[in-house]
């Protein structure tokens, strides 16, 4: 499991290209890449974007330990195969438009040493949304833990098995639930830590 302190690692010890460009920039990017997200209509596009983004992956020389990060969102995005009445063009539009999202993120907090962004973030956006957004980046890696630790509690329940469908649904419909209890317990106590430390509802960032 990809720890916290692991990524802000190889933010901060990172000299590719990435790396040394301005974090302005690189959110500016990644809300480029949002936009062509929602815009984009079309496989094709789509493919072209994700393409584009994993090569500044690969040449960012990030480890590939960390690509496994983008990949967790399509877990809920499998979801939206029954919704779409199993058509494939619909879920490769999905499946798409998830990676390239996921990918734009990793890429961000991969090269950008987090206070650096929240520096941004916070000159242009309410204080009251940027600390959100702090929580927020802090607790999905305590929703992944949780992750993890549901991972090996569906396998020793039987995981998901072809030959028993009806069964194998009743198991993942309990992840579920036991996921997003689970991830709300931790977030809870996690807020209430730092409550306990002095926290007021407001996060200040100190520039480089």
């Amino acid at each position: 499991m990809i720890q916290l302190s692991y990524l802000d690692y190889l933010a901060v010890e990172g000299k590719s290209f990435l790396h040394r460009l301005s974090a302005v920039w690189k959110i500016i990017g990644l809300l480029i890449v949002l936009v062509g997200i929602v815009i984009l209509r079309n496989v094709s596009g789509l493919l072209l974007l994700y393409g584009l983004l994993l090569s500044l992956f690969f040449a960012c020389r990030l480890p590939l330990r960390i690509f496994s990060l983008t990949l967790y969102p399509l877990i809920f995005a499998i979801l939206f195969i029954f919704v779409s009445g199993f058509q494939v063009h619909f879920i490769l539009l999905v499946f798409l438009k998830v990676l390239s999202g996921s990918t734009g993120v990793v890429l961000l907090l991969g090269t950008t040493p987090y206070p650096s962004i929240f520096v941004v973030l916070d000159k242009f956006l309410p204080s009251i949304f940027v600390t959100a957004l702090f929580l927020t980046y802090r607790s999905i890696f305590i929703l992944l833990k949780v992750l993890e630790e549901t991972q090996h509690a569906l396998h020793l329940r039987g995981g998901f098995q072809w030959n028993h469908p009806w069964r194998s649904l009743i198991n993942i419909s309990n992840t579920f639930g036991h996921l997003i209890i689970k991830g709300i317990n931790a977030s809870e106590k996690m807020y209430e830590s730092m409550v306990l430390r002095g926290f007021k509802n407001k996060i200040h960032y100190r520039g480089e």
